[in-house]
């Protein structure tokens, strides 16, 4: 059994499992759910990216109050959720785990001013003396509530706020994965794709079926105008995420340099919506569409859908 996985069936919280991850287009504002741990390097540390079917599959009288606390807030039954941390409140004060999850339920509700209230009493009870956590559980929960209020600060557009949260929590705890994918994601979104790509590579070692991993990948060496690469890795993306919001525009934009321009045009129509990516693939449908109406019938015809 690796390092991690001891670490987390040690713990008797759902700490590993309560770590918040940016997507790569800096918020979950559209459905960007996994179906399969397979395909989600970071299902040991968030439920971020969980379906309905694994989440309903954590739901367990054996598991503790706080895995199912997180649970339901992460399925939007966030009174559920609220409720079954604020009864055992008085038995956790000095728990950094449980302030963490109320901020993080508190997050999910874009409830931020409670959320980092919540995140600080938290770190407040990494330095309270329990004699129930072990110098290493506290330096796991600081690492936990700092990568956390990095994605409020995200949220906010503090963005060197954000990075240094990030930065913190990797230091602290190197092993999760987590707070890499996010600090990946911000060299990405300033174009740092060099910095980006040597994080990416090391997560993509770790799993290299990640849907958002594989993503990101196609997306850095993209901003390097790296084109090949970039197609290298969209493809590898399991099929049934191709047409995910975000994911469908560069998509599609490698398939049109590959003068593959029918496929292009018909995986555009049939998208997923999310407003924030609309006009970013109906930019790439037009350039699409003009392209098709500027070559022969013949050629067209021999770029049918494969």
């Amino acid at each position: 059994m690796s390092m991690k996985k001891n670490m987390i069936k040690k713990l008797s919280t759902s700490v590993a499992i309560a770590f918040l991850a940016t997507s790569c287009a800096g918020g979950p504002s559209f459905n960007n759910t996994i179906q399969k741990d397979q395909y989600d390097l970071l299902s040991e540390e968030s439920f971020m990216r969980y379906n309905s079917n694994r989440l309903q599959a954590m739901e367990s009288p054996k598991r503790d109050f706080i895995t199912l606390a997180l649970v339901a807030c992460h399925q939007d039954k966030i009174t559920k959720g609220m409720g079954l941390l604020e009864e055992k409140m008085q038995q956790n004060k000095t728990n950094p785990f449980y302030w963490n999850a109320l901020g993080t339920c508190n997050t999910l509700t874009k409830d931020y001013p409670k959320a980092i209230f919540y995140y600080e009493l938290g770190m407040e009870a990494t330095r309270s003396s329990n004699k129930d956590f072990t110098d290493a559980d506290k330096r796991l929960a600081e690492a936990v509530i700092s990568n956390n209020l990095g994605l409020i600060h995200l949220t906010f557009k503090r963005y060197n706020e954000a990075f240094d949260a990030f930065k913190k929590a990797n230091t602290i705890v190197p092993i999760f994965f987590t707070p890499d994918f996010n600090m990946a994601q911000l060299y990405i979104e300033f174009n740092e794709s060099g910095k980006a790509l040597e994080i990416l590579k090391k997560l993509e070692a770790k799993n290299g079926e990640d849907i958002d991993v594989l993503y990101s990948l196609s997306l850095a060496y993209f901003k390097q105008n790296d084109l090949d690469s970039s197609y290298k890795y969209i493809t590898r993306i399991q099929h049934d995420y191709l047409n995910r919001a975000d994911i469908v525009g560069l998509y599609a934009y490698n398939l049109m340099k590959k003068n593959r321009l029918v496929e292009a045009k018909t995986i555009l129509e049939h998208r997923l919506y999310a407003s924030e990516y609309n006009q970013r693939n109906e930019l790439i449908l037009d350039e699409v569409n003009q392209k098709i109406k500027d070559m022969p019938k013949e050629t067209v015809k021999e770029n049918k859908v494969k």
